[in-house]
């Protein structure tokens, strides 16, 4: 009776929606009243077209809540646009949820995977219930694992409840079986003990409409045994090795008459790429979690079921990873896999396996940009459009500047009037497989008043912390300049505090440092204090421009020679994998006024075009032994009949800068800034940095 009130279910459209909602409607802001999470989306067949003509060619998408039960949530809502049938597990225990993505995937279903305390229900679990329009929650257990209150609350709300239960964990999962599948010739089989195998098969499973079932590693279960006869079952693959599910209950099963193999390996790693290497998988996308906690992927299996997706199981420790199966699945695999749904926060998955993930390294060279919008919305949209696709090719990190100036207390907020924005731009950000950085500016007497009082340094944390949790950001970066000379204590205390805070949560802590080229060249940077900050920071960039400024006489902003001399300090201080090289995007035309000196600033588009506009011949000062190019300069007379002269940089002065990377073995470039970047431009910049940086 129940079964036939699912027959009549609305249709939806599976295929990549998560990767859509972040192409085609983020990219493009074809939404209004941007809540923080990218609407999914609903489309019919013939659609999918359209849609997937937009989809970047290969994304980072990280699912992340600030518990098991909000990650679920946020799986839910950005890849579900509607769902009348839903599958709730209790989050606290792992047995009854391992079968659930079967029936979650399956034909009666066709929902997500929720998962619920035992004795309430989560006020975010029943909004994202309401949300998607939830009219029949399946629950997996029984009244120890969700209670009755939980489906009391459901069904005040509106929704009709059937539990799927048993007298244990194995009664529970062959039940579940029998509600998603009918008949079947084939079923995996899994410990019941603990989570790792069963995840590992689980999309699989789910996709083809395999039941799974569960034993005792030592004992088939009269459940289990009882259910592969009801369904029909002849042939049985067993997941694990024989600590998992011993040769006696493989022995069992064949005198019964089954047919039996197993996959398996020597580890929970190694058993979930055997699985992975020798099943069909669908590998335009793939999932990854951890393989030492389960909540995550027990939401995040339905996903993957969804296209037939596999599960990739990583281990917590970067070390572990990087030479192992996994490592060397990844590597085989990475190009043709286009969109990675990385499951849970940073204190999960860490960014050094996030990387290893990424690229096959710990410490890749890193790309960041100085996202600089200011407070235009339209601006951060306009500048991501030069980039081209994927983004990922050119470009790591992007670090936008929609903070607020520092208060005298120490604390700051948004340059808009809400965290809408903020949110859509890193929600934006991220769905280009970047990670987004919000980047905190100030100088002067309020940022070194703050450096010295420990009240307003706290305060400064705690507004780094709200932006990060608000914006669902993957870090901050600090810069702070024009500072009094006593400062160096404060500023060294103020990244300690800020990276105690959001270290153990897998956050990115970043700063902007003055450039040196020795500990006393420059005494009035003395408040950066590498060698301390590299303590506290993971990367640092280095502001190697402006050794001519806006008022200084005309002269290159980095040439060479001197980029090198700052670089070479650098690495006697902080490791160099750490440190990020400033390249600058602008350069500078200075006019002289009595004595002294006025400048403009301007990106390479412009300067060329200024040059051509005023018929002056583009010429290269500063060639010595040691900088070959040398960097481009002109003169001319402006409208007002003022002598200027300018400095930029072209493709060749970027070109030799960037070969300071393999020189010094850096980690990589911080690029200053995005603004001065546009369409005449970036083919000039954007294809030399995916030489030099990949």
């Amino acid at each position: 009776m129940f079964k036939e009130l699912f027959k009549e279910k609305k249709k939806f459209w599976h295929k990549a929606v998560a990767a859509v909602t972040t192409a085609a409607f983020l990219a493009t802001g074809l939404f209004a009243g941007y809540n923080g999470n990218p609407p999914a989306v609903y489309a019919d067949e013939d659609s999918e077209q359209a849609y997937m003509e937009v989809l970047p060619s290969k994304t980072f998408q990280r699912y992340a809540g600030n518990t098991r039960y909000e990650t679920a949530v946020e799986i839910s809502q950005k890849n579900w646009y509607e769902a009348y049938n839903v599958v709730l597990a209790r989050g606290d225990d792992f047995p009854d949820a391992l079968a659930g993505a079967v029936l979650a995937n399956s034909a009666m279903v066709e929902g997500p995977l929720l998962l619920t305390k035992p004795k309430e229900l989560d006020p975010l679990v029943l909004n994202e219930l309401k949300r998607l329009n939830a009219q029949n929650v399946f629950i997996l257990g029984g009244t120890s694992a969700v209670s009755d209150e939980v489906v009391k609350k459901l069904r005040a709300n509106g929704m009709q409840v059937q539990r799927i239960q048993g007298q244990n964990r194995y009664e529970t999962a062959a039940n579940i079986a029998a509600t998603a599948v009918e008949t079947s010739e084939k079923a995996f089989l899994a410990s019941g003990n603990d989570f790792a195998d069963a995840l590992s098969i689980s999309s699989y499973a789910a996709a083809n409409g395999i039941p799974l079932l569960l034993t005792a590693p030592d004992k088939l279960p009269e459940a289990t045994s009882k259910a592969l006869k009801t369904l029909g079952v002849t042939e049985i693959t067993l997941i694990g090795g024989e600590k998992a599910i011993s040769a006696k209950v493989e022995q069992e099963l064949e005198k019964a008459g089954y047919k039996v193999d197993r996959l398996s390996g020597e580890d929970r790693y190694k058993t979930n790429i055997t699985i992975l290497e020798n099943l069909a998988f669908d590998l335009d996308q793939a999932v990854i979690a951890t393989g030492t906690k389960f909540p995550d992927a027990l939401a995040g299996s339905v996903l993957a079921a969804r296209e037939n997706n596999p599960i990739i199981l990583v281990p917590l420790n970067e070390n572990a990873l990087l030479n192992s199966p996994t490592s060397d699945y990844l590597n085989t695999y990475r190009e043709e896999i286009d969109n990675f749904f990385i499951l849970g926060g940073w204190s999960v998955i860490n960014y050094k396996v996030e990387n290893i993930i990424r690229t096959g390294k710990i410490n890749p060279r890193v790309s960041l940009q100085f996202w600089n919008g200011y407070a235009l919305q339209e601006n951060y949209e306009k500048y991501l459009t030069y980039v081209p696709e994927p983004l990922t090719d050119y470009i790591d990190i992007l670090a936008p500047n929609f903070i607020s100036e520092l208060k005298s207390d120490g604390s700051f907020a948004y340059r808009f009037t809400s965290a809408d924005i903020p949110k859509y731009l890193v929600a934006l950000g991220q769905s280009k497989g970047a990670r987004v950085v919000p980047l905190v500016m100030g100088s002067g007497k309020v940022a070194s008043e703050i450096l010295k009082d420990s009240a307003k340094r706290q305060n400064f944390v705690k507004s780094a912390l709200k932006v990060v949790e608000e914006t669902k950001a993957d870090g901050i970066m600090v810069d702070l300049e024009a500072l009094d000379d006593d400062t160096e204590q404060g500023l060294t205390a103020l990244m300690r505090e800020l990276y105690a805070a959001l270290n153990p949560k897998g956050k990115l802590v970043m700063i902007c440092v003055m450039p040196k080229t020795s500990p006393t060249a420059e005494p009035w940077l003395v408040e950066y204090n590498y060698k301390e900050l590299a303590k506290y920071t993971d990367y640092i960039q280095i502001m190697s421009y402006d050794k001519h400024y806006s008022t200084s006489a005309p002269g290159p902003i980095a040439p060479l020679d001197w980029v090198r001399q700052v670089m070479a300090y650098a690495v006697s201080q902080i490791p160099a994998e750490k440190i990020l090289m400033g390249v600058p995007y602008y350069g500078r035309s200075w006019w002289a006024e009595g004595n002294k000196w006025n400048s403009t600033a301007f990106g390479w588009a412009v300067a060329t075009e200024t040059a051509e506009k005023y018929g002056a011949t583009i010429t290269r000062g500063g060639i010595t032994a040691t900088d070959p190019v040398g960097v481009p300069t002109f003169k001319y007379v402006d409208e007002q009949g003022r002598s200027r002269t300018a400095y930029f940089d072209d493709s060749l002065s970027w070109g030799e800068k960037l070969k300071l990377l393999d020189d010094f073995s850096l980690g990589g470039i911080g690029g200053w800034a995005m603004g001065w970047i546009n369409q005449k431009s970036a083919p000039e910049l954007y294809p030399l940095l995916k030489e030099r940086m990949r």
